[in-house]
């Protein structure tokens, strides 16, 4: 059976059955040819085709001309979008929203460096240049349209809030990728709350047992914990250097902690994430408000909801010792969360060297999802610890000054303008170190806090690595494009040759020995880091012999040391654990079975393998007709699935309720009384999607389930149990008093029927507000899908079949277009994505001339 003739049943994500895609791949040699489909374009001359989906396929002679009809389509598809996330990423939110949005364009500014970005953008040379001119200028082309005709192309949203959209620079293209990549993806970093974290525990439970269990909470290395790179031989191979603590998991901080000062109220009030409300809009708090709201989602949602931490992105591919029915097969379900307009974009880009079709966030530059008919490659986000937080000691006399190596030094100093609509502008003075960014000041203590990055001056030449990968025709030119990313991102390849390959990009430092990573470093000269590691070191490998890759955001390699997130640290519960148990029987997969993979991964409990076990072992010596007995009797059977196939609103097994209702009790009784009060809420929840309340990202084990499995495996554990959080008694004991617990609770909700006891599904929803909480869409466009799935913000599979023909689909929701007009009338592809989202279909992505004209919606001929 082949591709083009086989038929999958509904519901499965392989849209490359259709009859629309039957004999339309072309031979790699033929598709890979752009001068054959550009040759009659005249130079300074840009043809868009937009295909039946609303897909913009642009073709022209020169890079300025490919990116000029690239930002003109962004434009006309998501102008509205595109003006707020600039403003977002740059700190311009206030000028057009007004006062409330002046803490947050603060919280933008002193978080990066406006001249760092310039100097690099002025050493580019001029090919690289122009691909940020070509995209400013095609973008303000549509722009100037819409200025002459506002009546017809005015988005609605700049009408509904009283203000126009803004000629953009080159830079503005740079912002866009810096602030919601790099930013976003590179910069995370709890050392201050780790350090806080830590002394709390200290001063509740002395010294070494704070310590234990500090350990415990936050350990640098578990070695059961699953990973990227397999075990076996490969043909190509690197696994990076072994953690600090690659033994024990532990690290002589002893000096470190003692010279540390604890971190004041403030300073932790100061690192708050920005407040969000249910459906995500930003909310005018003060800090201590921000505090108690921070406090409340993370008890509900646990740090993958809106007032946490999103983790997310997974993938699958399955290369030449594995695909059944193809050389290759990727699999890509980037999580980004789930916003309406879209978090990604769609579009082809043809001509001047690419010859490239698939997605990429807020319309980047480079694809990060996509393929060129003879390399695909995808993407998930890595984690890598390249940040530090450097403690500065100030100056008593003068709390601009820090001392670093026996001398007090200026700290460099710029000042910003924050424009507020309706108000007086705001000045704001931003302060760095020799380390960076001063993130916090604390003028008592006589301390401030500075953030040193590996990737600090490299944003713009990582941006260009992935641009150039897009052009990479076999492994050793895309796997030198990975040695130029400074940011930590998981980097995927496939090759129509059933080739396929792992990277995880990112400079790392090389700490000092005694320099604990998941804590503050002193900054006064005597923790600087050695060097920054060569990419060589990176956990990277070619062709496994297994013939497979899976990543849901897990460890990349065995002795790899977790990130200094208290939110994640790679452990022996991980979610990746679903994926990696589809590929590991024997036998090969089909393209059906691939896409399949995806519906499990979307609804399966990520909990209940784990702890099923011990529950079924805590209730065996019960009697038959006990209650917890038989609640726990609802697992026999159970697929651990949380679906609604009946689509009564409710998931379709009690045994979903019992797991969403034990777990939570078990953290209470098990964690509560040992972590202080004010931490134990990063612990308390099981991270459920929850009825009437968005799914801000992916579902995730939480940290105190991971915290749980370990106390209960024991000595079996990774992380040694120095601490005993049963203080003694029978684990099974606890076990069942949650459950008691449990049982209680649900009886009184539900009644005695178990069969009842039915929880209403959480909606997938599609938020308005962009992932920082700034509006890019009117209050009225919240979307929904009936069911949440844990599943990407958009799915690309791509096949490279073994007939030398490449076939590619997406489904990237609601749709191509947010474009309202003024009169309220939407874009036939506005949310033309929803429904086949929900029901796992796949749009085709067509990457030759023949097949985007056989599939021909519009064209368009520009002159620039």
């Amino acid at each position: 059976m082949t591709l083009t003739n086989f038929q999958l049943r509904p519901g499965v994500l392989a849209v490359l059955a259709c009859a629309s895609l039957a004999g339309a791949g072309m031979p790699a040699a033929e598709a890979k040819q752009p001068t054959a489909v550009t040759a009659a374009v005249a130079q300074r001359t840009v043809t868009i085709k937009r295909d039946t989906w609303g897909t913009p396929h642009i073709y022209a002679n020169t890079v300025r001309g490919l990116y000029y009809g690239y930002g003109y389509s962004v434009a006309q598809d998501r102008l509205f979008q595109m003006e707020m996330a600039r403003r977002t990423f740059t700190g311009q939110v206030a000028e057009v929203l007004g006062e409330k949005h002046v803490a947050f364009d603060r919280s933008i500014r002193a978080n990066y460096t406006p001249a760092s970005l310039q100097r690099q953008y002025d050493a580019l040379g001029k090919d690289d240049k122009a691909i940020f001119e070509g995209y400013a200028a095609g973008f303000n082309a549509w722009v100037h349209e819409v200025r002459k005709n506002p009546g017809q192309w005015m988005p609605k949203q700049f009408n509904d809030l009283g203000f126009q959209p803004v000629e953009w620079t080159p830079m503005d293209v740079v912002m866009i990728f810096v602030g919601s990549m790099a930013n976003r993806f590179s910069d995370f970093n709890t050392e201050i709350d780790n350090l806080s974290m830590l002394n709390a525990l200290r001063a509740q439970h002395g010294d070494e047992q704070g310590m234990q269990i500090f350990n415990q909470l936050k350990w640098i290395n578990d070695p059961n914990a699953p990973t990227t790179i397999p075990d076996g031989p490969a043909e190509r191979k690197v696994v990076g250097p072994l953690a600090q603590a690659d033994v024990d998991g532990e690290v002589d901080n002893r000096a470190q902690l003692a010279a540390l000062v604890e971190p004041s109220r403030e300073t932790l009030l100061a690192l708050t994430r920005l407040p969000r409300g249910e459906s995500g809009e930003l909310l005018h708090m003060s800090p201590a408000e921000a505090k108690v709201y921070l406090a409340q989602g993370l008890e509900r949602d646990g740090l993958t909801g809106m007032a946490g931490y999103p983790q997310a992105s997974n993938i699958w591919i399955a290369g030449k010792n594995k695909a059944e029915d193809a050389n290759a097969i990727l699999l890509n379900g980037p999580q980004f969360g789930w916003f309406n307009p879209s978090y990604v974009y769609s579009v082809g880009l043809h001509g001047a060297g690419f010859d490239v079709v698939g997605n990429t966030p807020f319309a980047y530059p480079n694809l990060l999802f996509g393929h060129n008919g003879t390399v695909a490659w995808g993407s998930t986000a890595g984690f890598g610890d390249g940040v530090d937080i450097f403690q500065e000691k100030l100056n008593p006399a003068d709390p601009t000054q820090y001392l670093f190596n026996g001398k007090y030094l200026t700290m460099s100093r710029r000042l910003e303008v924050i424009r507020v609509k309706d108000s007086t502008p705001v000045a704001l003075e931003v302060f760095g170190t020799v380390h960076g960014l001063v993130v916090s000041s604390d003028k008592e203590k006589g301390v401030a806090y500075a953030k040193q990055r590996t990737w600090d001056g490299k944003e713009i030449a990582s941006m260009l690595a992935w641009v150039n990968q897009m052009k990479a025709k076999n492994y050793d030119q895309w796997i030198a494009q990975a040695a130029n990313m400074a940011i930590t991102i998981n980097w995927y390849y496939a090759d129509r040759f059933g080739n396929t390959g792992y990277a995880y990009t990112g400079k790392f430092p090389q700490r000092k020995a005694n320099h604990d990573s998941r804590l503050p470093a002193l900054g006064t000269g005597e923790m600087e880091w050695d060097r920054v590691l060569p990419f060589s070191t990176n956990p990277q490998m070619y062709n496994p012999q297994q013939g497979w890759f899976a990543n849901w955001n897990n460890k990349p390699a065995k002795g790899y040391p977790s990130p200094d997130m208290f939110f994640l640290s790679w452990s022996e519960t991980d979610r990746v654990d679903y994926l990696q148990d589809q590929l590991k029987v024997g036998q090969r997969v089909s393209v059906e079975q691939m896409a399949k993979i995806n519906e499990g991964a979307s609804f399966v409990d990520v909990n209940a393998r784990y702890f099923i076990p011990y529950l079924k072992e805590a209730v065996a010596g019960l009697a038959a007709n006990d209650a917890r007995r038989q609640a726990v009797a609802l697992f026999d059977g159970w697929d651990q699935q949380a679906s609604d196939l009946n689509g009564d609103g409710k998931y379709d097994s009690p045994a979903a309720t019992v797991m969403r209702g034990w777990l939570p009790a078990m953290l209470k009784r098990t964690l509560a009384g040992d972590i202080p009060e004010s931490y134990f809420k990063f612990y308390a929840s099981a991270g459920y999607p929850t009825a009437g309340a968005p799914v801000g990202g992916s579902v995730n084990i939480q940290p105190g389930t991971k915290v749980l499995y370990q106390a209960l495996r024991g000595k079996k554990a990774g992380v040694a149990q120095k601490f005993d959080f049963f203080h003694g008694q029978d684990p099974l004991d606890t076990v069942r008093a949650a459950l008691t617990d449990t049982v209680t609770q649900l009886k009184n909700k539900y009644g005695d029927d178990m069969q009842q006891w039915l929880t209403p599904v959480a909606s997938h929803t599609y938020l308005t507000n962009n992932f920082l909480g700034i509006p890019q869409a009117g209050n009225d466009e919240v979307l929904t899908n009936p069911v949440s799935m844990n599943r990407g913000t958009e799915n690309d599979l791509i096949v490279f079949g073994r007939d030398g023909k490449v076939r590619s689909c997406e489904s990237a929701p609601p749709g191509q277009s947010g474009f309202i007009a003024p009169d309220g009338t939407r874009s036939k592809h506005y949310q033309d994505q929803l429904e086949m989202f929900g029901k796992f279909g796949c749009k085709p992505t067509w990457l030759s001339a023949r097949d985007v004209d056989s599939n021909l919606e519009s064209k368009t001929i520009l002159r620039y």
